[in-house]
């Protein structure tokens, strides 16, 4: 009898073919892959697949598997060798040790043969090494001076992590749960997003903090990040705490490595907003070496695109690219240099000068220099300092932003984005309907909302305008500007086959 199984696993790295013929070692199986496409035939008799499928259920779950079949199947005569020495050892905690250990208090290595690559200090002089042998004893010492309201220190290959006992002040990087029971008396957690929590990649991710905490405690944010244990040391001292009534952890980190591995849940889509390490380890390693890192990461997602794909690079910290046929980028955006140059412009036309004498009349013009990257997050800033939400540029941005991102509005009002003759872009005009908007009457959260909207509106233009020309036949989002909800959302919605990249958006 064969069964045939068939998944779909949507990066490039060798996690989940190791995990699959790991389990499938000790039974007559071919194993297959194609792009995303894993396929996996195993033969027995009805027990042993029987026992191979309960066998299944010890697998961590990844937020890279999109699809799962299985199938009975015909004979097959090419048969696969584990050979566990070609993969890349994987140093998480997995189903199988953390699930032991909680229920056994047995010390496992993981289906790698790793059992936990973290250091332990208790004040940063002196670091150990964490083994089977020392665990317990480390253990007890970390639980102790937790409890006395004293700090530990935990060192991996991103970093140092400073680890306290939470109370209530958000004065660190993110939130370590002592057991997943504790999660909501903090924050709302659907089941996907605790799926996601509990995957084998352990993300950081964004919750919204529930209403009476947040009433509670007079907060005046809404969200805060929030990931589970990681290794098998404090998984092991988050049950510990638990069990003494303890239910989160702060956790800072006070040296920095690499980027911790971060994504971001929108209805069907997993977002991968930054941390390399479930990418190809050759690309990762390709990527770092580059000078301009930001593009070495653009490449790479195009090598794994079609090479008619349109590549949608909005950053907060770049210049923004519109790129095409891999070499040729669309967009040419030149902010001002101050208020004096924005004005000039907006003056060159006669309806444009009128304008801003009726603008002057009713709100306050803008006197001060500006220091702007040419992307569509600076000239946000330029709306955000027109509707005066902010004295500083990059927080009005990020107020306008905020203010679209939590917006429960259907639409916005339109804003002008557009070219001139020449292709280059017009920001004046953008600016211009914003002031006209202002004039209007029309609120500052309706055109803040209507600002984001209608960039997605500018993309879908442009691309739109592409494909007409069969220059290009998808899109892909890419860039820190769309960690924001309100206009990856749009961008989505509006773009014809647009896709998103499980490569992070920035680096």
């Amino acid at each position: 009898m064969v069964l045939n199984f068939s998944f779909e696993y949507t990066v490039d790295n060798d996690i989940f073919e190791y995990i699959l013929q790991n389990y499938a070692k000790n039974y007559t199986y071919n194993f297959t892959k194609n792009q995303n496409t894993y396929k996996l035939q195993i033969k027995g008799n009805e027990q042993e697949l029987k026992t191979f499928c309960d066998s299944l259920q010890n697998i961590s779950n990844s937020i890279f598997l999109r699809k799962f079949d299985v199938s009975t199947g015909e004979d097959f005569d090419i048969f696969c060798n584990f050979k566990e020495e070609k993969f890349t050892k994987f140093a998480y905690l997995t189903h199988k040790n953390s699930s032991t250990y909680a229920e056994k208090k047995e010390l496992l290595s993981n289906e790698w043969g790793v059992f936990c690559e973290c250091e332990f200090s208790s004040d940063l002089n002196e670091f150990y090494k964490i083994n089977e042998e020392n665990f317990n004893d480390l253990l007890k010492k970390a639980f102790d001076l937790l409890i006395q309201e004293k700090g530990i220190y935990l060192k991996d290959d991103k970093g140092i992590y400073k680890f306290a006992l939470f109370n209530n002040k958000f004065d660190c990087d993110f939130l370590l749960p002592c057991d997943i029971k504790a999660i909501n008396s903090i924050f709302i957690c659907s089941n996907e997003n605790l799926k996601l929590l509990a995957s084998l990649e352990k993300p950081l991710m964004k919750l919204r903090l529930n209403v009476m905490f947040r009433k509670n405690h007079n907060l005046d944010f809404s969200d805060f990040k929030l990931r589970l244990a990681k290794d098998l040391f404090s998984f092991a001292l988050g049950l510990k705490l638990f069990q003494n009534e303890y239910k989160f952890l702060s956790v800072k980190k006070i040296q920095d490595y690499q980027n911790d591995f971060e994504i971001m849940s929108l209805d069907d889509n997993i977002v991968v907003l930054e941390g390399f390490e479930f990418i190809n380890p050759k690309a990762k390693e390709l990527i770092f070496s580059k000078t301009d890192k930001n593009m070495a990461r653009i490449s790479y997602i195009l090598s794994r695109f079609d090479e008619r794909a349109l590549i949608l690079e909005l950053s907060k910290n770049y210049d923004d690219i519109l790129l095409v046929n891999k070499e040729l980028n669309l967009l040419k955006l030149s902010l001002p240099k101050d208020s004096k140059e924005l004005y000039e412009e907006i003056r060159k036309d006669e309806i444009g000068a009128r304008l801003l004498e009726n603008f002057a009349k009713e709100f306050p013009l803008l006197d001060e220099n500006f220091e702007l990257k040419n992307n569509f997050y600076s000239l946000l800033g330029l709306v955000g300092r027109v509707l005066n939400l902010d004295q500083n540029v990059k927080k009005a941005t990020d107020a306008l932003l905020k203010i679209a991102d939590e917006s429960k509005m259907p639409r916005g009002v339109k804003i002008d984005y557009r070219l001139k003759e020449d292709k280059s872009f017009d920001y004046t005009r953008t600016l211009r309907s914003v002031m006209s908007f202002m004039l209007a009457g029309v609120d500052s959260a309706n055109i803040a909302y209507g600002a984001v909207e209608s960039l997605a509106y500018f993309l879908r233009d442009v691309y739109d305008d592409l494909r007409e020309k069969k220059q290009c036949d998808m899109a892909v989002v890419s860039g820190s500007l769309f960690e924001h909800k309100a206009l990856l959302k749009n961008t989505l919605k509006h773009l014809k086959n647009c896709q998103l990249s499980d490569v992070p958006l920035w680096i």
